[in-house]
């Protein structure tokens, strides 16, 4: 893919993306990701890092889900492309533990054909991303 149609298009596929995450609507998560898909995350606390694999990565999110009791919320503030990278900015909150998080995270997404391949994770805040999931 090349050329704005295919940037649309690809900036369309991360919408769609955090559209599912904020509904937990797991199918169409399914169908945005490739089976050998690779999450890079800088690990904190009870997040342990990379994950290799559509159902790694899926269960990364539940895990998120899981141990902020449904609290935690990627909302996405802006989004850019270029070529086969999309770039989003998100605002990260939740609850965990007697603890809230609230900051911002860059995330990389490689879109290959319309389907994540490789997501790259740069926290604005890594100490507090490090307290809450500790």
């Amino acid at each position: 893919m090349s050329g704005t149609g295919a940037t649309e298009q690809n900036i369309a596929v991360i919408r769609r993306g955090y559209e599912a995450f904020g509904k937990g609507d797991i199918e169409t998560l399914k169908t945005l990701f490739a089976p050998n898909a690779i999450w890079h995350s800088v690990g904190a606390g009870v997040l342990p890092g990379n994950y290799r694999g559509l159902q790694a990565i899926l269960g990364f999110f539940g895990q998120l889900a899981h141990e902020t009791q449904g609290t935690v919320r990627a909302e996405l503030q802006t989004v850019a492309a270029s070529g086969d990278h999309v770039f989003a900015l998100h605002r990260n909150r939740g609850e965990r533990k007697g603890k809230t998080v609230d900051t911002k995270t860059v995330l990389v997404f490689k879109v290959e054909k319309g389907i994540v391949t490789e997501v790259a994770e740069f926290p604005f805040d890594h100490p507090a991303q490090v307290r809450f999931w500790s």
